[in-house]
């Protein structure tokens, strides 16, 4: 070609080669480098999460029970079920307490021995059946929802359908009543209502004394008895 003209096209590519060369090693290069940095961060990471995982503290969610000021903490019951206590009365005649279930509080920590039970053992008992047997030989049986055995003592104070079966034939039903299993007596001053084959009863407590050959009915009492059945034509 004369000097002074245009270049030639098929000049081009020869000029524009080196830097496409150049182009292609330098993203060569860049991938090589992130061929190997990857998988080394990637192994980093892992070997931190399991590190992490190792001395990270497991932490368990619990259900806090609201304390009411500075009270001392409850702590749990220990519940048992289907169970038994056998024991005799101050005259070695035997008496028995069943019950559906029954839980004994645990103390809160820092509690002394001689809590306010006065060091006694005591039994929450659920569906409890009470037996004694009297000193003539009969029996008194009580049934309630739910009690409190001082197996120290041996009381139990009874709430909940309380309910009284005597070996006569009387029952009746109240509220809430005390038992000393030892000394063979019974109390309540909740309003009463019982019957027998004689008649029917309400009053406002009642009590079982002399070893259970007395049952007095306390307060406002009321008595309505049944006619006596004919014997003969």
């Amino acid at each position: 070609m004369p000097p002074g003209t245009d270049m030639d096209r098929t000049d081009i590519p020869e000029l524009a080669a080196p830097r496409r060369v150049f182009k292609r090693r330098r993203n060569k290069g860049l991938i090589t480098v992130l061929k190997i940095a990857l998988p080394l961060i990637a192994v980093a990471c892992v070997v931190y999460i399991v590190k992490w995982s190792r001395e990270a503290p497991v932490v368990i969610p619990t259900e806090v029970l609201k304390q009411d000021g500075d009270a001392p903490q409850k702590a749990a019951e220990v519940t048992v079920n289907q169970v038994q206590y056998n024991g005799v009365d101050a005259q070695n005649r035997p008496y028995s307490i069943t019950a559906k279930s029954a839980s004994q509080p645990q103390k809160p920590e820092g509690a002394t021995s001689d809590a306010s039970e006065g060091g006694e053992s005591v039994v929450n008992l659920e569906k409890l059946v009470a037996d004694m047997t009297m000193s003539d030989g009969t029996w008194v049986a009580l049934t309630a929802d739910s009690g409190v055995f001082r197996r120290d003592a041996g009381t139990v104070d009874l709430s909940g359908n309380v309910t009284m079966f005597h070996d006569t034939g009387l029952s009746f039903e109240t509220d809430a009543a005390t038992v000393d299993l030892k000394n063979d007596w019974a109390r309540g001053n909740q309003p009463v209502e019982g019957q027998n084959a004689d008649g029917q009863l309400a009053a406002q407590g009642f009590e079982v004394k002399d070893n259970g050959q007395t049952i007095v009915f306390t307060g406002r009492s009321y008595l309505k008895l049944y006619p006596k059945q004919g014997g003969g034509s």
